[in-house]
């Protein structure tokens, strides 16, 4: 389930095929920036910066400086390098079937068959191929963050306990917000947090005086949505960071608020919009009381000798033997084995598909046929069903899942920040931008 929340691939959002279109000749490659012993080509980053500004120009939000933009985008590199050379050392992979799918899923989010989305990145000069390895370095860096981020974050009871009591039941308001980070270091001196705070009041100050908001996190924010205007998109309550969960429910829509000071820096949030609570509703399941025999494949028992053990007995149970007596005897599922095939109340999607399709198929007390699953084959009775009402198990499911993700937000930026500070980085751009 966690391995959803993080969000999805930054390139199924940024492929608007001009941004990706083969740029004019170029002066001779050089170095812009050294990160531990891997080095970041000005070809690279002439590359990326095409893509921002697709990006931005895509999303109304006013251009920054040249200079500016250059060095959003170079910051945002050589994190990901760090993260890449972190999954190396890791021996993080992405498996081909996995990939495959992603890059399916990419042509799909634009509206393409594959054959469709290789065809267009083709006329564009591209090639699928760049397009698969870029894929396939955004998913070890998602590995890398599970591994290194997400892993470590857990939710209690109390904690969902504390946020429904605070809610009083109702469903969560959502919020669409902008935000402006001024990042500080780990243990930062007087001096540092001195300027960050003054560096968050000459933005608050731009703001003020009506500067746009979206163009300002664009070119002065730290934060990993600064090429995305700052928008941070829609959230629940729960997911607010929790240095905002107060603040932002009082802002009034299109209101900036004060800065606000967490461990990773200064903050500004600007509430874009804001949809209504409501009553939480009604979450129904059907259950399915099943049991089950289990005939496994063994070295000593293939596939075809394990149906047909599985056949004949079900031939027991149909002339007339009992399926829990026959499922002790025979099933090598030993744990439901003892209590005569018995897996209880049953809901969807906690079964293996092959199994769970078969159950819905079966009227109450039929037996199945010979069912297969990588497990083996399986002999299959839906004792009874019923209608369960899982409104407060789904509620609480559903505020987990959130505030896990406010937690993994908030650990995410820090430990981001923490890793650069840790890497030796040389960035060698030229004020000019004659890279």
């Amino acid at each position: 389930m966690r391995r959803r929340l993080f969000a999805s691939l930054s390139l199924a959002l940024v492929l608007a095929f001009p941004a990706l279109a083969p740029a004019a000749e170029q002066p001779l490659d050089r170095i812009v920036a050294v990160v531990n012993d891997d080095a970041i080509m000005a070809s690279e980053l002439r590359d990326r910066v095409a893509q921002a500004r697709s990006q931005l120009a895509s999303s109304n939000i006013a251009m920054p400086s040249d200079q500016a933009l250059r060095q959003q985008v170079l910051d945002r590199m050589i994190v990901e390098q760090i993260q890449l050379q972190m999954a190396e050392e890791a021996n993080l992979t992405v498996d081909d079937t996995e990939l495959n799918r992603a890059v399916r899923s990419v042509a799909e989010n634009n509206g393409m068959s594959l054959d469709q989305f290789a065809d267009t990145l083709e006329s564009q000069g591209l090639s699928l191929a760049a397009v698969r390895e870029q894929i396939r370095r955004e998913m070890l860096i998602r590995q890398l963050q599970q591994r290194r981020v997400a892993s470590r974050v857990n939710v209690a009871d109390q904690e969902v306990d504390r946020y429904l009591a605070q809610q009083g039941g109702a469903r969560d308001a959502r919020y669409q917000l902008g935000h402006i980070l001024v990042a500080l270091p780990q243990s930062p001196s007087p001096d540092q947090v001195r300027s960050a705070q003054q560096r968050i009041q000459a933005i608050q100050r731009q703001l003020q005086n009506g500067a746009d908001f979206a163009a300002v996190a664009a070119a002065e924010s730290d934060g990993s949505n600064a090429l995305e205007g700052g928008n941070l998109g829609w959230r629940s309550g729960a997911e607010l960071p929790t240095i905002f969960a107060d603040v932002v429910p009082q802002l009034s829509v299109g209101e900036v608020s004060e800065p606000l000071r967490s461990p990773s820096g200064f903050h500004l949030v600007k509430l874009l919009d804001r949809q209504g609570a409501g009553q939480s509703q009604q979450a129904v399941v059907e259950e399915q009381k099943i049991r089950h025999i289990l005939i496994e494949t063994t070295p000593n028992r293939d596939a075809e000798q394990a149906r047909a053990l599985a056949e004949r007995t079900r031939q027991r149970i149909v002339a007339g033997e009992d399926f829990a007596s026959v499922a002790q005897q025979v099933s090598d599922d030993r744990g439901s084995a003892l209590n005569g095939g018995d897996l209880g109340w049953v809901r969807p999607g906690q079964m293996v598909p092959s199994f769970e399709d078969a159950a819905n198929q079966l009227a109450v007390g039929e037996i199945s046929q010979p069912v297969q699953t990588r497990y083996g084959y399986h002999l299959i009775k839906v004792e009874d069903r019923r209608q369960r009402d899982v409104t407060g198990e789904a509620q609480r499911s559903r505020i987990r899942d959130t505030l896990f993700q406010r937690k993994v937000n908030e650990e995410l930026e820090a430990w981001m920040q923490q890793i650069r500070a840790e890497a030796y980085v040389d960035e060698r751009l030229t004020p000019s931008g004659d890279e």
